[in-house]
């Protein structure tokens, strides 16, 4: 692509068409998982030219490329690190769990300060969100080569840097090529997201569209973000689950790269096309206050437009999704607000005046008695410091009212989303169709997520409630699965020879055995409505640390405290993570589950 980008700045061509791009994305789809995966590629990149975003998608892929290696790199370097000196680790994991639990704007507030708003902060803040995962998949990776690989490659003479680089290295690869989905995923979610601090791309006209309330512009590009997530993780995972392949050097040069072949024709035709046609180099845009058309396509026996196609040579679906939009405040609006006042009114406001009512010190003491119970003294000594550095803060009132809010959706992620893990649980056909819903939903940048929920709520705590629901129910849904999944088969036919019922089996074996599992998933779910929680205050009518956090965003003099206000959104998540996590590592113990 280096090569591609260099050649046409060189030869004065200006950017590169369009149609060499989509062609370029269907032949990389093709050489990693076929047909199918070339048409999804090459399907989502053309949206993004026909539906007039091309450009800005263009300018958040290219941040993305630029930084994804960066932080691949640091993150390969630190747990490499990691894993060949202890002292290093003992430093580095308590360094990743805080940079893990604290929200997106904690990471673009200082970097605006002393870099200033623009594309650099953007891609510094990216770059330092997305190096975790990759240090901690290669810390896995590396930990799970087997001793007999190790002792093979010595027996085999390899020095330590042999021993790395042909016998580690290569046995770790699955792990190090999931960081580097991990990686490319997290870089774009935080690409998007960096619109707050002025970084350009996609992210930036959906934030704009979302304050004025267009949302049916915002749903056209929030579509846009959607596809290339998915195509972006599904070349990325393709590309992890590949193996490396024996090339028969008996076959020519052209039988052993067609894909190469595949690539350069692609390129060829495209310069020639962008040559003869200025619209095979960029489809040229209507205005956006334009109401001449071309032509529009309406659904059959009404006045309603679907698409409608403006003066040049790309296509808007906004006309729709405003039709839609004023259809549910037509027909919902009277039920949907007798749902968000009850919601309100009897649910969330009692829940958030019991919260603020809590003394810090009885919550102290009731944590620290926790962590004693799971953990020792030292877990209940490292919680307790937790609390009482939210106490002292001077945010405990507001993060006693961030707190409720992820309690609430917590809870309701439960009760929807264990429900629905144990039903895919039960069948092969149902997992796998589960499986693929919450990869979808999991690769969406979470900013993605406001905007149906401001369609149907507007602004509040109800619509920051279901935003959050949504979000954070996937975790509670696959741990679930893998937790009922994974019990041992020899006694699920002990228990079914003993003469338990399916349900029976249900309750005394399958669930007792799992719910370390489902805890763990209970903890992702929180963490998951923290960062979220941040992000819903962007859309007003909630209070809490997000909203410390947004106004640091805006005057400069209260970065300090927003950044203060960061690091206690991430003291609650660690607070909970040190205590789920040793309750489920204590109950596996005594379970005897690995």
């Amino acid at each position: 692509c280096s090569l591609y980008l260099a050649m046409f700045n060189t030869f004065g061509w200006g950017a590169v068409p369009w149609v060499v791009l989509v062609g370029l994305f269907a032949v990389a789809g093709a050489k990693l998982g076929g047909w199918r995966l070339a048409l999804l590629a090459g399907g989502c990149s053309l949206y993004l030219a026909v539906f007039g975003v091309w450009k800005d998608s263009m300018i958040t892929l290219s941040i993305v490329f630029v930084v994804a290696p960066l932080a691949a790199l640091i993150g390969w370097a630190s747990g490499l690190a990691a894993v060949k000196a202890k002292w290093f680790e003992a430093l580095l994991v308590p360094v990743l769990n805080v940079m893990q639990s604290m929200p997106h704007f904690s990471y673009l507030l200082p970097i605006s300060v002393f870099i200033g708003i623009g594309d650099e902060a953007g891609a510094i803040a990216t770059v330092l969100f997305a190096v975790p995962p990759m240090a901690r998949l290669t810390i896995l990776g590396l930990r799970s080569v087997s001793p007999e690989v190790r002792e093979a490659g010595l027996m085999s003479g390899c020095t330590k840097w042999q021993m790395l680089w042909r016998v580690e290295m290569p046995a770790a690869r699955p792990q190090l090529l999931v960081g580097i989905n991990q990686v490319l995923m997290q870089c774009f979610g935080m690409t998007v997201l960096a619109s707050f601090v002025g970084t350009r791309g996609l992210g930036l006209p959906l934030l704009n569209y979302l304050q004025s309330l267009r949302i049916g512009k915002a749903l056209e590009v929030g579509v846009a973000i959607v596809l290339m997530a998915i195509m972006l993780d599904r070349l990325g995972q393709a590309l992890g689950a590949r193996r490396p392949e024996h090339i028969d050097m008996t076959k020519s040069w052209t039988a052993r790269h067609p894909y190469w072949i595949g690539g350069s024709a692609v390129v060829a035709a495209g310069i020639v096309l962008a040559r003869l046609t200025e619209y095979a180099a960029l489809l040229p845009r209507g205005g956006i206050v334009s109401t001449d058309r071309l032509w529009e396509l309406r659904l059959p026996g009404t006045d309603i437009v679907l698409i409608d196609g403006r003066k040049g040579a790309t296509v808007s679906t906004e006309p729709f999704w405003e039709w839609m939009v004023d259809w549910v405040q037509l027909n919902l609006k009277s039920p949907l607000g007798h749902i968000r006042d009850f919601m309100i009114l009897e649910i969330l406001f009692p829940m958030r005046d019991a919260f603020q009512a809590l003394p810090w010190i009885g919550l102290l003491v009731l944590v620290a008695a926790v962590g004693w119970r799971f953990g020792g003294w030292r877990l209940a000594a490292i919680v307790s410091l937790f609390v009482a550095y939210l106490a002292f803060s001077g945010f405990w009132i507001e993060s006693m009212e961030t707190l409720y809010l992820v309690v609430a959706a917590l809870i309701v992620s439960v009760v929807i989303g264990v429900p629905i893990g144990i039903f895919a649980s039960t069948s092969d056909r149902r997992y796998a169709a589960v499986q693929v819903i919450l990869d979808t939903f999991q690769v969406l940048p979470s900013f993605i997520y406001l905007i149906p929920v401001v369609m149907l709520f507007r602004v509040g705590p109800v619509a920051a409630l279901t935003a959050i629901v949504i979000y954070a129910t996937v975790p509670a849904v696959r741990y679930t699965m893998l937790g009922l999944r994974n019990v041992p088969a020899d006694m699920i036919e002990a228990a079914e020879m003993s003469g338990c019922t399916r349900t029976q089996v249900l309750r005394k074996v399958k669930f007792p055995m799992a719910f370390p599992e489902i805890m763990l998933g209970m903890n992702q779910v929180l963490l998951f409505g923290l960062l979220l929680v941040i992000i819903s205050a962007f859309i007003g009518g909630i209070d809490g640390l997000g909203d410390d956090i947004l106004l640091a965003r805006t005057e400069q003099a209260l970065v300090g405290e927003g950044i203060v206000a960061g690091f206690n959104v991430a003291v609650i998540g660690l607070t909970a993570d040190q205590l789920i996590t040793n309750y489920a590592r204590e109950r596996k113990a005594q379970l005897g589950i690995d």
